[in-house]
């Protein structure tokens, strides 16, 4: 009986296959946008590593989100998917859920922040958004509080969060791998359900003008705005009975003219021949 975890709400996937509660495969890698691609590839190869897999999954682990856009509509979606035609019930996690598992109890008592990137200006900070701009004011304001925190963040990000002395920033490597973070959440989270699971986003999707650009065509983008004219609601039409036709009598003024010639021709021949009998 196997059971498969994924998780692409980060810029980092990770993926890893359990036999009997027991780990056989576990992979993690960066995401370049092409989650749909990696992950179809993983799964071709899990099945030369574990023939017949898929007919044997009986629960499926996905991480929800929050995370970003493309990540976890593509994860959420292949779960889903996986879990209707292998008939294997979901099990659905959060962000929060798996990151905090991933401590040590040694760094779990720091009350470390979890902190994510979601773009390059904005953050995910404990269960909020939050600029990058706004969090270095904060961490000005606390001047020598300790901070300490752990999470994904961007070189810029984490440079301009390196700058302040008072953050302790715990590092992947002292944190506990993806698989040992599902171990343990899988004996908490039960057998699941097979109710479809829903990506929750970090930011809602926003269209800006450049995209608007490229979605919009020019040519309806520069054309003048159609005037919508009221529709004037018509009243209905009662059908009138109508009278049955009647028969046109045909009177001798509606005889054509040739078939009264031919009866005066019969009429005269008669008149002369009762003549000469007398």
């Amino acid at each position: 009986m196997y059971t498969l975890a994924l998780d692409t709400t980060g810029y980092k996937i990770h993926l890893a296959l359990f036999k009997n509660d027991t780990l056989v495969f576990e992979r993690d890698w960066r995401s370049n946008m092409n989650e749909d691609e990696t992950i179809t590839k993983t799964l071709q190869h899990l099945n030369e590593l574990e023939p017949f897999y898929m007919q044997k999954l009986t629960k499926i682990i996905i991480n929800e989100g929050p995370g970003t856009l493309t990540g976890t509509r593509v994860g959420v979606t292949m779960a889903n998917a996986l879990s209707y035609a292998c008939k294997a019930p979901l099990v659905k996690l959060s962000t929060s859920q798996i990151w905090k598992t991933r401590l040590h109890e040694e760094t779990s008592t720091l009350n470390p922040h979890l902190l994510l990137r979601i773009t390059e200006q904005d953050l995910y900070l404990d269960d909020e958004i939050i600029t990058l701009a706004d969090l270095s004011k904060q961490m000005k304001k606390m001047k020598k509080k300790p901070f300490a925190a752990f999470g994904e963040l961007t070189p810029t990000q984490f440079t301009e969060l390196n700058k302040h002395r008072n953050v302790t920033w715990i590092i992947e490597p002292d944190l506990l791998p993806f698989s040992s973070a599902i171990a343990q959440l899988m004996t908490k989270s039960g057998k699941g359900d097979m109710k479809y699971a829903k990506p929750k986003y970090a930011k809602e999707p926003v269209i800006t003008e450049s995209k608007k650009e490229v979605l919009i065509p020019r040519h309806e983008k520069n054309a003048p705005a159609k005037k919508v004219k009221p529709v004037k609601k018509s009243k209905p039409v009662i059908a009138k009975k109508q009278k049955p036709a009647q028969k046109k009598k045909i009177t001798a003024k509606s005889k054509p003219s040739r078939v009264l010639k031919i009866v005066k021709k019969v009429a005269s021949k008669l008149s002369s021949k009762k003549k000469s009998k007398r």
